[in-house]
């Protein structure tokens, strides 16, 4: 017997995915993307000017890597702890952080503004 449902839950994703795209049609998709990247760049402009912070890549579609002075696992512990989901922390110092067409700009002046006090 089957001990959990991963593989229910990951065929019902696939097809609610599916679903969505093709009620976006190529039109809708390609606004997606670009809402997407504009979130993204919008992001990324506004961490660069959080003093100690370095965007390390300067070509990426809605996720980047940042550097932080402080080590990435603590800033988002203490993030979280201000009820902020910072990003993936990766090796030492460094952050990957996304924005979609769900992060609002005042979702991203929320970050910034808690992250200068954590770092």
């Amino acid at each position: 017997k089957a001990t959990s449902n991963i593989c229910t839950n990951q065929g019902l994703c696939a097809l609610a995915f599916t679903v969505h795209l093709a009620l976006l049609g190529e039109e809708g998709f390609k606004r997606l993307a670009r809402l997407n990247h504009e979130a993204a760049c919008n992001l990324a402009d506004t961490l660069a000017a959080v003093k100690g912070v370095k965007v390390e890549n300067q070509s990426f579609f809605n996720e980047f890597v940042i550097d932080l002075p402080v080590t990435a696992e603590k800033a988002v512990k203490d993030l979280r702890k201000k009820g902020i989901i910072a990003g993936l922390p990766l090796e030492g110092t460094r952050l990957l952080v996304a924005a979609t067409e769900m992060t609002s700009s005042r979702d991203i002046q929320a970050f910034a503004k808690e992250l200068e006090t954590v770092i």
